[in-house]
C-alpha cells in the first residue's frame, strides 16, 4: 500500500533547484518532503564515472563570478572549486587553416573584429532595454518576440565568420538551434548573466571554475543532509488542491501538505495531472516549453597530453563534430578528457551533421576522434574510454537546458514562476539572473521556498497540525 505523510511543504524534483528549496524551508523550521521520479538525485547534473575515483560532468558543470547564490550554497556545503584549464595555446581552425591564439579571442581579421563588435554592441543595448522581472514589457518586446536569435544573427551580421562564431558560442549555451530560440528570451539571458562577453568567457565569465568532484555533488550532499526527507523512485502522478491543504500523489508515497513546490522544467510538469485545472496561460505554457536537444561528448586519455604540447585543449572550428572543444580534465590531470557538444537537433551551430553522425553512436565517435586528431594530433586516436551523454533519452527530464520558441514569454508573460493557489514553481528556467545556469537554479529554489514560508506564516501552527482534510 502507499504510504501517506503529512508535512508543511512536499518539494517535486529533487535536482539543484528542489534541494535548495527543501534546505532553506528546513533551515526555517517547516517540515518538508522531497519527491523525485528518478532513481537518483542531481536533475540535469549528472557526475559519470570514466576512472576508479574520477569523475566528468554529464550536464550543468561550470560556475562562475557573479553567480552569487550557487558560489555561496557551495561554501555552505564545503564543496571546493578548481579554475577550468585554459593554460596553452587555443586552435581556431577555419577552412582548412589553423590559427593557434592564447586567451578569449580567436584571430580575426579587422573586418571581423568590427562585425563582431557591432554584433556585441547592438544585442548589449537591446538587453538593457529588457526588464529582467518583465521582459515582455520591453518596448520592443513583441517585434523581438516574434523572430528568432538566429534569424536576428542571419540578417544582422555582415560576415559569414561572425554569423558561426556567434552561433557556435550562443548554441553550446542555449543547448538547442537558436532558429528554435526567441530573440526576446536570449536578451532576456544576456541582461541577466552581465553581457554577452560574461556569457561566453572561461576566465572571468560563466565557465570559469568547476566543482572538485562534479557538480552533482552539490544535490548529493543536500540530499544526504536532507536523509529520509528525500523519496527517490517515485514519480508525481496528481497534484489536488483543496481549501484545506494540497495532495499529492505519487508511486511510493501520498504526501498532505500546506503548500508544494514544482521544481521541474515546465515541459516535464506536463506529466502531472493538476486539480482543479491549471489556469490557461500556466497549462498552455507547459505545452509549449521546449527543452534543449544538446549532447556532450567526451574521450578520455591516460593523461592530457595536448598540456604536453603547450595546447590548451580549447578549440574553435568548423569541423564536422568537434566545433568547440575544451579541457575537462580532472584538477590533478591524472586523466585527460576532451569534451564536445552536439546539436542532435541537426543543424546546430549553422552547420550540418550527416544522418549517420546524429543516428549511430560509433560514427559520431569515429568522427569526433577524427576531429581531435586534426587539432591535436594522432595521439588522440586511442583514447582509453569514450562517453556520450544525450539528455533527450532521460525518462524523466525531455532535454537539456531550456529553450522557449518566439511568442511564449509575451503570449504567457510570467506563467513561469507566478504560483497558482498553494503550488510555487521553482527550476532554473524561472530565474531572472542567471537563468539556465545552476545558479539560477538555486536563486529560483530559494525564491519559492521564501514564497511557501511566507504563505505558510499566514497559518498559524496549531490550525495546520488540526487541518481537517477532505477524502481524497
Amino acid at each position: 500500500m502507499t504510504e501517506e505523510k503529512i508535512v508543511d511543504v512536499v518539494v517535486v524534483g529533487a535536482g539543484v533547484s528542489g534541494l535548495t528549496a527543501a534546505r532553506r524551508l528546513r533551515q526555517a523550521g517547516h517540515s518538508v518532503l522531497v519527491l523525485e521520479a528518478n532513481d537518483r538525485v542531481g536533475g540535469r547534473t549528472l557526475n559519470l564515472d570514466v576512472a576508479p575515483g574520477i569523475i566528468t560532468e554529464a550536464g550543468g558543470q561550470w560556475v562562475g563570478p557573479g553567480q552569487d547564490r550557487v558560489l555561496a550554497l557551495l561554501d555552505e556545503l564545503g564543496l571546493p572549486t578548481f579554475k577550468t584549464y585554459v593554460e596553452g595555446k587555443s586552435i581556431y581552425l577555419r577552412k582548412g587553416r589553423t590559427k593557434l591564439f592564447r586567451g578569449t579571442i580567436p584571430p580575426l581579421n579587422p573586418l571581423v573584429l568590427a562585425d563582431y563588435a557591432q554584433m556585441q554592441l547592438r544585442l548589449e543595448r537591446m538587453a538593457k532595454t529588457v526588464p529582467l522581472e518583465a521582459p515582455w514589457t520591453a518596448p520592443n518586446a513583441r517585434r523581438w518576440d516574434s523572430t528568432t536569435f538566429g534569424q536576428w544573427i542571419d540578417a544582422n551580421s555582415l560576415t559569414k565568420e561572425v554569423r558561426l562564431l556567434f552561433k557556435l558560442a550562443f548554441t553550446v549555451t542555449d543547448g538547442e538551434d537558436l532558429h528554435s530560440t526567441s530573440l526576446l528570451v536570449q536578451l532576456t539571458r544576456i541582461a541577466g548573466c552581465g553581457g554577452i562577453d560574461h556569457l561566453v568567457n572561461i576566465t572571468g565569465g560563466a565557465q570559469e571554475s568547476r566543482v572538485v568532484g562534479g557538480t552533482q555533488l552539490i544535490s548529493l550532499r543536500m540530499a544526504e543532509e536532507l536523509g529520509d526527507l528525500v523519496v527517490l523512485d517515485s514519480p508525481v502522478s496528481e497534484i489536488r488542491q483543496q481549501d484545506s491543504g494540497v495532495l499529492v500523489s505519487s508511486a511510493r508515497v501520498n504526501v498532505r501538505a500546506e503548500q508544494v513546490i514544482v521544481a521541474m522544467a515546465p515541459s516535464d510538469a506536463n506529466r502531472i495531472h493538476f486539480s482543479p485545472d491549471l489556469p490557461t496561460r500556466r497549462a498552455m505554457l507547459q505545452r509549449r516549453w521546449c527543452n534543449g536537444t544538446e549532447s556532450k561528448l567526451f574521450a578520455i586519455y591516460d593523461r592530457p597530453f595536448w598540456r604536453d604540447k603547450g595546447f590548451s585543449g580549447q578549440a574553435i572550428t568548423d569541423l564536422p563534430v568537434a566545433n568547440y572543444v575544451v579541457d575537462n580534465s580532472p584538477p590533478d590531470a591524472s586523466v585527460g578528457i576532451l569534451l564536445t557538444f552536439l546539436g542532435t537537433a541537426g543543424s546546430g551551430y549553422g552547420l550540418h551533421w550527416s544522418d549517420e553522425i546524429l543516428d549511430d553512436p560509433e560514427a559520431r565517435r569515429t568522427a569526433f576522434l577524427a576531429d581531435l586528431c586534426t587539432l591535436f594530433g594522432p595521439e588522440a586516436a586511442n583514447p582509453t574510454a569514450y562517453l556520450e551523454k544525450d539528455w533527450t533519452h532521460e525518462p524523466w527530464i525531455s532535454g537539456c537546458v531550456s529553450s522557449r520558441p518566439p511568442g511564449v514569454i509575451t503570449q504567457y508573460t510570467d506563467a513561469d514562476r507566478r504560483p497558482v493557489g498553494r503550488i510555487h514553481w521553482a527550476g532554473t528556467e524561472t530565474a531572472t539572473i542567471n537563468q539556465g545556469y545552476i545558479d539560477g537554479a538555486v536563486s529560483a529554489g530559494e525564491r519559492a521556498a521564501q514564497q511557501a514560508g511566507h504563505a505558510l506564516a499566514h497559518i498559524p501552527s496549531s490550525v495546520r497540525k488540526q487541518s481537517s482534510w477532505t477524502s481524497a
